[in-house]
């Protein structure tokens, strides 16, 4: 972690309110020069928003000041010295370029990495910060589907995705009626599409939403919390049987 410099404390706002209109408890902003030092609002180049998810998890997402996320990261303690739960890297477009865990201060286990197109073509295993395994993503999808093509017996299966419930009209009011435009993006011409990540259990609650493509930080935040407060989903069904299931689901904000 790079030093950085504390904009306001419980009490003080001051210029940020446009960026949240409620501090939450175990939260802060920082902003940073273009040399990640601490500085002043009005040369501010990045913002970094830290947040207390538990006693052992603080989480820190770094943000270009008025455009995407730079990174998303998890320590075990309040000064973000050693590494310990869910790491993403963003490339400039604000799309993940890369994935994975970290475990008392080390790489740990599967690292994902995706291409300029968004394909995911690497996979990296780590033990304790060393590399294990390498695999070819986009090779090993090809020799699956050859494999596939030539094998005469398939497995059939009725597997129905999970969903907002009542479709995409649903989904649409849902928003017409819930999402407000943060003022920090409105006032500065923001506009994009937010796809945030998450899992839709067998009872059809939301869990572990996450940002994989971001646009700016008080777009992200909105795009979160409609995720999040967002009624039961229909569940996934494979093999006659409800399961878990990863969903995508973009959030695009425009200004009339």
């Amino acid at each position: 972690m790079k030093k950085i410099f504390l904009l306001f404390i419980i009490c003080s706002f001051g210029l940020l309110a446009k960026l949240q209109s409620q501090e939450k408890p175990g939260e802060a902003f920082y902003v940073m020069d273009e040399n990640f030092k601490g500085t002043t609002l009005e040369k501010a180049r990045y913002l970094m928003h830290s947040v207390k998810k538990n006693d052992t998890c603080w989480q820190f997402d770094t943000y270009n000041f008025w455009g995407p996320m730079i990174s998303s990261e998890q320590y075990n303690d309040q000064k973000g010295s050693t590494g310990h739960g869910s790491f993403r890297y963003f490339t400039k477009k604000g799309e993940v370029d890369s994935s994975g865990k970290f475990t008392n201060g080390y790489q740990d286990g599967s690292w994902d990495f995706f291409d300029s197109k968004g394909r995911h073509y690497l996979e990296k295993r780590y033990k304790a910060g060393t590399v294990i395994e390498t695999k070819d993503i986009i090779k090993l999808d090809s020799m699956e589907k050859a494999k596939k093509d030539t094998t005469s017996q398939k497995i059939k299966h009725i597997e129905i995705e999970s969903d907002f419930p009542g479709g995409v009209k649903a989904w649409i009011n849902y928003l017409e009626k819930n999402l407000k435009y943060p003022d920090r993006a409105e006032k500065s011409a923001i506009q994009g599409t937010v796809v945030i990540q998450f899992i839709v259990d067998t009872e059809g609650h939301v869990i572990d939403p996450e940002i994989v493509k971001s646009v700016e930080y008080s777009l992200d935040q909105e795009a979160l919390r409609l995720i999040e407060k967002s009624p039961v989903w229909s569940v996934a069904i494979q093999d006659g049987r409800k399961v878990k299931s990863y969903k995508k689901q973009p959030i695009t904000f425009r200004l009339q």
